[in-house]
């Protein structure tokens, strides 16, 4: 069962701040998801076949080489650019 202490912590952890009634929403919507999940951990999968992928990667398209936008266009409307690309703040020190 979630508690509230659990929702503090993982806002905390996400550094994010609720009211009181979020906490309570996110307590009750999260208890029905860990709920929902045991359900599903209950069914008998032993004559499943594993399947690697959600997606039959047969149905995908064919990677093929297409023409792609100039440089000059792809970063037109940045904020930022430098040396002919985005510039971005500093996420690793």
């Amino acid at each position: 069962m979630i508690t509230k202490k659990d929702v503090l912590h993982v806002a905390k952890l996400s550094k994010l701040e609720f009211n009181e009634d979020e906490i309570d929403a996110f307590v009750e919507n999260m208890d029905s998801i860990v709920g929902y999940v045991n359900t599903l951990s209950q069914i008998d999968t032993s004559g499943l076949e594993e399947e690697l992928t959600a997606v039959n990667l047969d149905d995908l398209r064919q990677d093929e080489v297409q023409p792609s936008l100039p440089q000059e266009s792809a970063i037109l409307n940045a904020p930022k650019k430098r040396n002919g690309g985005f510039s971005v703040p500093q996420v690793v020190e």
